[in-house]
């Protein structure tokens, strides 16, 4: 795929995150007490498997879900940058790497979208 093409197609997977998120408000994922990491962990950890989004062990897929929210809001950064370097990180389908993004966002940085 031509890096314009994926630009593409991460901008408008982005919008597509962005407005399904904002729709369906807290309803995707029940989130843990906010002083409970450990909690947290497992509630997203719950949710790939739910969704049978494949990762490489707990840790990095928390890690990498920690960076992300990190990436999304960083300064400078395109929209579609940070899910871009997800996908390729992880080595999944753009719906894995979506996925896997709307598990991050409701446990992990669910201000930043609004949705928390």
């Amino acid at each position: 795929m031509s890096s314009t093409a994926s630009t593409a197609l991460w901008r408008g997977a982005g919008a597509a995150v962005a407005a399904v998120l904002l729709t369906m408000g807290g309803a995707a994922v029940a989130v843990a007490p906010a002083h409970a990491q450990e909690d947290k962990n497992q509630t997203f950890i719950d949710f790939l498997d739910k969704k049978r989004v494949p990762y490489k062990n707990e840790t990095t897929a928390i890690r990498m879900a920690k960076e992300f929210c990190v990436d999304a809001v960083r300064q400078g950064n395109p929209d579609w940058l940070a899910g871009y370097n997800l996908q390729h990180a992880g080595g999944w389908t753009q719906t894995e790497a979506s996925t896997f993004v709307e598990g991050a966002v409701y446990v992990y940085c669910p201000k930043v979208w609004g949705v928390g």
